[in-house]
């Protein structure tokens, strides 16, 4: 019964919300802070198959939500504090069946749910800004990986800097993670798989920019006990965007376990080159990864970072070689603004023997998207499809997925 209330208190909220944001258009910046929001329906379904050939093993919701955040101004200018509300409710029992969950949109069970996702304390001084408790963070392997109803939100401390030209630094310990599908906040560790434990992660930053069209990241995670990840990151860019544009970028990352090795002892790596070029409104990308074949890489704590993350598939197991395509192209070149169209591949072949035998998998994505402007801005449409091909000799399925998301980003205050 308590489920049900939620659910239609839920869905009556962002109904509302839905209605409410057209009041918005006039508002002007208070003195009291700021009131801003985001509206989300959104349809999700995984499907493969289990013996021969049909789609039977079905993942499936439907589910209406989002958030409303409230935060202070600068008090003194030095203090402040901010609060977010997050909710997401299921819009049908047919497409919300409790065994076809684990969609991410709502829980494992396709019932709805709301958390206070952020409450943050905030202080400043010149170009740095403290913040402690509940908030949202972007990192490489930190992050809120909001690609379903809510984002993954953290209880972290920590500091983050622009005070030096050209670099902005952050110095963090990130205590606990609430994932996309529940409302409860569980020490890092214990998300790392490490059931009924309690151990955070120490994290630092830096995103430097040498010189022009050279911006570098070097972040480094501290599990005691678990493991050390260190991520590097060098995008370069060149040429001319209004006519032909090339990009390079390198990834790689290095991960070890550390003290204890409550997860087993391991010590692997991965690396990725990636080149673009962009002309006439077509961008075409290709790139490889490698990851070393003692272990694959671990990655428990938000999206995974590099390049060939697809829909579904990572392309970070045990001596994964993958190669990328893509190509993409902007609309607004034909009057179309604000649609975007692109297609990625992914095609990664990982060991036949050995203790890291695995089956080959190739994944293949269309992405569709439209962000409205005029009266109607701060609504998008996104639409997303993939499939993916996997080698049924070592145990792989293929399957499909299909998402369908409208969004409303608005300001009330």
């Amino acid at each position: 019964m308590r489920n049900v209330k939620v659910n239609i208190f839920l869905t009556g909220l962002f109904i509302l919300l839905f209605t409410v944001p057209a009041l918005a258009e006039d508002a002007k910046v208070s003195k009291y802070g700021t009131v801003t929001g985001q509206a989300r329906l959104y349809y999700f379904t995984q499907r493969n198959k289990t013996t021969g050939e049909d789609f039977d093993n079905v993942r499936e919701s439907l589910a209406l939500g989002g958030f409303l955040k409230y935060e202070t101004p600068w008090l003194a200018d030095m203090f402040g504090f901010g609060a977010a509300l997050y909710g997401t409710a299921p819009l049908s029992g047919e497409l919300n069946q409790n065994d076809q969950g684990g969609t991410g949109l709502l829980t494992s069970k396709n019932e709805g749910f709301a958390a206070l996702g952020e409450a943050y304390l905030k202080a400043r001084y010149s170009k740095s800004e403290m913040r402690l408790w509940r908030q949202r963070l972007e990192t490489p392997f930190i992050n809120s990986n909001d690609s379903r109803m809510i984002p993954q939100t953290y209880e972290a401390y920590g500091i983050k800097s622009s005070d030096i030209k050209n670099l902005i630094w952050s110095l963090y310990w990130v205590d606990k993670e609430k994932a996309r599908d529940t409302e409860l906040f569980k020490s890092m560790s214990d998300m790392a798989g490490l059931d009924g434990t309690h151990g955070g992660v120490f994290m630092a930053g830096a995103d430097w920019t040498p010189v022009e069209k050279l911006p570098l990241r070097f972040w480094n995670y501290y599990a005691p006990d678990l493991d050390n990840t260190f991520f590097a990151q060098a995008n370069y860019s060149f040429g001319n965007p209004d006519d032909i544009g090339f990009t390079v970028l390198f990834q790689g990352v290095d991960q070890r376990s550390v003290g204890d090795e409550r997860a087993g002892e391991y010590g692997t790596a991965e690396g990725g080159l990636k080149g673009g070029v962009t002309f006439n409104g077509f961008t075409f990308d290709v790139g490889g990864t490698i990851v070393g074949n003692s272990a694959g890489i671990r990655n428990s704590w938000g999206n995974y970072p590099f390049f060939n993350n697809l829909m579904s598939y990572a392309f970070n197991r045990a001596g994964e070689k993958t190669l990328y395509l893509g190509v993409g192209y902007d609309f607004s070149r034909l009057g179309a603004k604000g649609y975007t169209a692109d297609i990625k591949a992914g095609f990664g072949d990982t060991p036949d023997s050995g203790d890291n035998a695995s089956f080959d998998r190739n994944e293949y994505n269309l992405n569709l998207s439209y962000a409205f402007d005029g009266d109607l801005e701060g609504l998008s449409i996104l639409n997303r499809w993939s499939y993916q091909d996997a080698d049924e000799d070592l145990g792989g399925r293929d399957g499909y997925q299909v998402r369908l998301r409208f969004q409303y980003n608005f300001q009330l205050l």
